[in-house]
């Protein structure tokens, strides 16, 4: 593996918090670090799992917050990215 995909796996392994500093820190745009990211994520190199930041099961909806807290329906939710344990 080389290039993007190399440089992301990197940022992943080093702890890098977000796609912006993935992509500051390793110079490539987003766009290349997100394709890089959903490709690890589909060949089990990186592991990607949602977490739940306090939205009710019923979705926007049902939330006090729905119009203050700028989710914005239809997005992604925050996921945790980490490497995954690759079996010989």
């Amino acid at each position: 593996m080389t290039g993007p995909l190399s440089a992301v796996l990197a940022e992943v392994a080093a702890g890098t918090p977000t796609v912006v500093e993935m992509a500051r820190r390793t110079g490539q745009p987003e766009t290349v670090v997100r394709a890089a990211l959903d490709h690890l994520v589909r060949t089990g190199r990186v592991e990607s799992v949602a977490v739940p930041i306090g939205c009710p099961p019923s979705g926007c909806g049902g939330c006090a917050s729905a119009d203050g807290c700028g989710r914005v329906p239809g997005q992604r939710c925050l996921v945790t990215l980490s490497l995954s344990r690759r079996v010989a």
